[in-house]
C-alpha cells in the first residue's frame, strides 16, 4: 500500500471522471502544507488520521482523493521568504465514483469531514467531470425561456419587485399593494423573502387575491405582470406548495434555497408536473460564503451549483448597495450563471439591494441586457408613490434595452416619475 501516494500530477485526473476541488488554505506556523494536503485527500476518502487494517491498493486507486495541485501565495522557493507565505491554493481530484450526483453527499465529500481531516479550507471553485455534470438537468425555463414566457422577442432587463413592507399585512391589503405597482409596468411582483405560508397570509389566499390585483391592472392598461410567491417551507412541504400555487394560478415561484438546500430545489426543478419559472433567493448564504477562510465562495453557492439545481433565475446582491461585495465577485456569479456549462441552460441574473435607476444603468453596463433589475425601496420609496416609482423602473429598463440616451428621456414630460428619481438617488 505504501507505494500508491494520493498526489497526482494534474494530467492524471483533470480530463478522467474526477471533480477537481480547490479549496484556500491559511496554514499555521509548523504545519507542513504538503502533509496537510495529503492527510485532507485521504480523510474525505478512504480513511482518517491514522493508517487503518482493510484499505487495499486497489480501494487506493479507485477511491482515493488525488491532491494534483499546491500553490502558495505567493509562489515562495527559499525558506528565506516562507515568512512572505499569506496562504495556499490546494486542487484535490475526487472520484465522481465515491459518491451519487447529489448535493448532500457532495458537500459531504468536499467540506463536510472537518473534524477527521482538521484543516480550516474555503472551497472557492469545482470543476466538475462531464460525466458528473450528465446527471443535473439545470434550469428548465433559463433566460431565453423566462423572454419566451412572457412573451417577449425584444431583449431588454427585466424589472422584478418584491413587496414592502416585507411582513406584518393580510393577502387582501397585499392585493392593493400589489396593484399600484402592476399599473408601473412591471415583469414580476414576488413577496419578500421573509414572507412565507403564515397564518395571517397563506400562500393560496396571496395568489388568489394578487392574480386579480394582476388581471385588474392588465384590463386597465395592457401589461400583465406576473405574482412570483414564496414556496419556502420544510422539504416535505415545498413540492405541495409549488403544486398547490400553480393551480391556484401563480405565475412563478421563489424559494430561498440556501436555507432549504439545492436538493430541493433539484427536485423542485425536476419535477415535470410544475411549469412555472423557479426564482432562487440568496437569503441566508452569508453565512457560508462571508469568510475568507471556511466555507464556499459565493461566486459557486450563488452561480454554478443553483444553476446546477435547477433555478432559472438567480438573486444576489450589486456592489452598489450597501452590502459591501466586491464587484468582481458580483460579476463571477453573473458569469457562472450565464456562461456555458456543458448542456445546462444559462440561468438569469437577479440583481437586488438598492436597485434604482441610476445603479441600473451600472448593473447593465457591468452585465448586460439579459438580467432581471430587483427594485423594493426605490418603487415603495418613490416621492411620486408606488406606481411611479414602478414605472420610472420600467422606462428605465426600456430605455437600457434600446440603448437610449437616459438624460434626453428623462427631460421629457411624460417621464417626470424617471427623472425624480434620477435626481433624488445619485
Amino acid at each position: 500500500m505504501e507505494n500508491i501516494s494520493p498526489v497526482s500530477l494534474p494530467e492524471s485526473v483533470f480530463e478522467g471522471d474526477y471533480i477537481i476541488a480547490t479549496y484556500y488554505y491559511k496554514s499555521q506556523p509548523g504545519i507542513d502544507v504538503y502533509e496537510k494536503a495529503k492527510s485532507f485527500a485521504v480523510g474525505q476518502t478512504l480513511g482518517t488520521w491514522l493508517p487503518v487494517p482493510g484499505i487495499t491498493d486497489e480501494m487506493k486507486l479507485k477511491y482515493g482523493g488525488k491532491v494534483t495541485a499546491i500553490y502558495d501565495v505567493p509562489s515562495v522557493e527559499l525558506n528565506n521568504d516562507e515568512d512572505l507565505l499569506s496562504g495556499h491554493i490546494i486542487q484535490i481530484g475526487f472520484p465522481d465514483k465515491n459518491f451519487p450526483p447529489n448535493f448532500p453527499m457532495l458537500f459531504t465529500t468536499l467540506l463536510g469531514n472537518d473534524v477527521s481531516t482538521s484543516a480550516q479550507v474555503k472551497l472557492i471553485d469545482i470543476k466538475f467531470s462531464k460525466n458528473y455534470l450528465s446527471y443535473f438537468q439545470g434550469p428548465k425555463f433559463g433566460i431565453d425561456g423566462i423572454y419566451k414566457y412572457l412573451g417577449m422577442e425584444k431583449r431588454r432587463p427585466l424589472v422584478l419587485n418584491m413587496i414592502k413592507p416585507c411582513i406584518g399585512f393580510d393577502a387582501k391589503t397585499g392585493a392593493d399593494l400589489f396593484y399600484s405597482v402592476a399599473l408601473g409596468k412591471i415583469d414580476f411582483i414576488k413577496d419578500d423573502e421573509l414572507l412565507g405560508d403564515t397564518q395571517y397570509s397563506s400562500v393560496i389566499d396571496r395568489v388568489r387575491f394578487y392574480s386579480q390585483a394582476a388581471k385588474r391592472a392588465y384590463e386597465e392598461i395592457g401589461f400583465l405582470t406576473r405574482y412570483c410567491v414564496n414556496i419556502t417551507d420544510s422539504p416535505e412541504k415545498v413540492i405541495e406548495n409549488a403544486h398547490r400555487v400553480q393551480e391556484a394560478g401563480a405565475g412563478a415561484i421563489m424559494i430561498n434555497y440556501a436555507a432549504v438546500g439545492l436538493s430541493t430545489v433539484k427536485a423542485l426543478s425536476e419535477d415535470k408536473s410544475i411549469t412555472l419559472p423557479l426564482f432562487g433567493h440568496f437569503a441566508s448564504a452569508g453565512a457560508m460564503v462571508e469568510s475568507p477562510y471556511c466555507g464556499i465562495s459565493s461566486n459557486l453557492l450563488l452561480g454554478k451549483l443553483v444553476r446546477m439545481a435547477g433555478a432559472d433565475a438567480c438573486m444576489f446582491s450589486s456592489p452598489y448597495s450597501t452590502y459591501p461585495i466586491l464587484k468582481r465577485r458580483y460579476v463571477q456569479i453573473a458569469d457562472a450563471l450565464t456562461l456555458k456549462l456543458e448542456n445546462l441552460k444559462p440561468a438569469m441574473p437577479v440583481i437586488g439591494g438598492g436597485v434604482h435607476p441610476n445603479s441600473a444603468i451600472k448593473i447593465v453596463k457591468d452585465l448586460g441586457k439579459e438580467i432581471m433589475l430587483a427594485s423594493g425601496g426605490a418603487i415603495f420609496g418613490h416621492p411620486q408613490g408606488p406606481t411611479k416609482g414602478a414605472m420610472a423602473m420600467h422606462k428605465i429598463a426600456e430605455a437600457l434595452g434600446d440603448d437610449l440616451d437616459i438624460n434626453t428621456l428623462a427631460q421629457e414630460e411624460s417621464n417626470e416619475s424617471l427623472k425624480l428619481a434620477l435626481e433624488l438617488w445619485k
